[in-house]
């Protein structure tokens, strides 16, 4: 019996030894034990490589809007525990984790008995789901990783979203588009119509094999429904209606994020909930998302973006040259040593005059001797201190240069709660 927060963030804390387990068995096993608290929910599920965070808050802030109970399942979080389980952008209180974790106890202990861990993701992800039962109208589950064998598979959606498809996670999902597209397809559910992407041809072909098999319908971005660029305003066409809208989200994969949002909305229309684009559209240009180039401080700006992988560091340089194309730029750069690290740093060194490399408190982050040995093209510098390194620009306050900070969304994180508390 836990009797506070703190007692409930150490047990969590010593489920993380469990590692990743991909596998259906526990979560499903909880599940049963606890009556099946997700069958009651309307889910929409988004699998993907990149994109899912944004393409979930852009629908998030719409349905909102539109008023509607909208609970989000999302990983990881910026603000610990509670981040993961939000009702209308509010997190979980503390208390309802406590209580809810309470509940799950007896079903977890049987679990440990029988050698058969859950993880710590695993339990968070059936707190969500007790939490959300008769608190919502619709629920917006993102994967943890991959789809097939992700812990968040256990649900049934009303429409599922593949973004695109990547190399990324691939001690986990494989080491080919193949490999990796069958582990996405997963989420597509029998009878259940399925939203993606640009996700590539190969991709493109197992998910349409996949979406045969279960019956479930396609709606394509670029083939079923697409947007047109008009200067910075931007269209959005299905069939005969047209729906103009804009961003604050910065990047044109940001559209296509977005596209994706729409296309959603308008299969819930289509199902007979109540849509209103005047208020989809004043969310949209609303919608804003931390760590997605998302600007944290001003004189000296200050931009974050968690390029996280390959693909997410190829639409961070495209949007630092759309956004910042004739200012002098630095970058600091920090990431987890099983990613695609020399990869990545190649595509993002080009536009900075100074690139920093340096490490964060993480299990899996690249240490400075690890970063050290990269084979970059381009000369680097090795901060031993992210936090000094800040200290020094803030106190400089030179307006002159744009100062980006890039990598893994744990670093991200990091970096932008200490630059948030200089605020206080």
């Amino acid at each position: 019996m836990f009797h506070s927060f703190i007692e409930v963030e150490s047990f969590l804390k010593k489920r993380k030894n469990f590692g990743i387990k991909p596998g259906l068995q526990r979560v499903n096993y909880l599940l049963e034990k606890l009556n099946h608290p997700e069958k009651g929910l309307r889910i929409i599920h988004v699998a993907g490589t990149n994109g899912k965070g944004s393409t979930i808050q852009l629908m998030n802030d719409a349905l909102i809007t539109c008023g509607y109970q909208v609970g989000v399942f999302t990983s990881p979080s910026f603000t610990g525990i509670c981040g993961h389980v939000l009702i209308n952008n509010l997190q979980i209180n503390r208390q309802d984790v406590v209580n809810l974790l309470n509940e799950m106890m007896p079903m977890i202990l049987d679990l440990d008995k029988n050698k058969m861990h859950p993880t710590e993701f695993e339990i968070i992800t059936v707190i969500a789901f007790l939490y959300f039962k008769d608190r919502t109208d619709f629920v917006l589950v993102e994967t943890g990783m991959g789809g097939r064998f992700d812990t968040t598979n256990c649900v049934f959606p009303i429409i599922s979203i593949i973004t695109n498809v990547e190399k990324d996670h691939i001690q986990f999902l494989g080491k080919t588009i193949e490999e990796i597209s069958t582990n996405k397809a997963g989420i597509i559910k029998q009878n259940c119509p399925v939203i993606i992407g640009e996700v590539g041809k190969i991709a493109e072909n197992i998910i349409h094999r996949e979406a045969k098999k279960k019956h479930a319908k396609i709606y394509q971005l670029f083939s079923d429904f697409t947007y047109v660029k008009n200067g910075k305003l931007n269209s959005w066409q299905f069939f005969d209606r047209k729906f103009e809208f804009q961003l604050s989200l910065k990047g044109e994969h940001q559209i296509h994020n977005a596209t994706l949002a729409i296309m959603a909305l308008e299969l819930l229309r289509q199902k007979g909930f109540l849509i209103s684009w005047n208020d989809v559209a004043y969310s949209l240009v609303s919608t804003t998302l931390p760590g997605r180039f998302e600007q944290v401080w001003h004189r000296p700006t200050i931009i974050l973006d968690c390029a996280h992988n390959v693909a997410g560091a190829n639409k961070f340089i495209q949007t630092v040259l759309e956004e910042f194309p004739n200012s002098e730029k630095h970058l600091l750069f920090a990431g987890f040593k099983d990613k695609q690290l020399n990869e990545m740093l190649n595509i993002i060194s080009g536009p900075f005059a100074q690139l920093n490399l340096t490490t964060f408190k993480h299990e899996r982050a690249a240490s400075i001797k690890e970063m050290n040995v990269l084979d970059i093209d381009k000369m680097t510098k090795i901060i031993s201190s992210w936090e000094d390194y800040l200290e020094e620009i803030l106190l400089e306050e030179n307006e002159q240069i744009v100062y980006f900070i890039t990598g893994s969304l744990h670093f991200i994180t990091l970096v932008r709660i200490w630059l948030i508390n200089k605020k206080i």
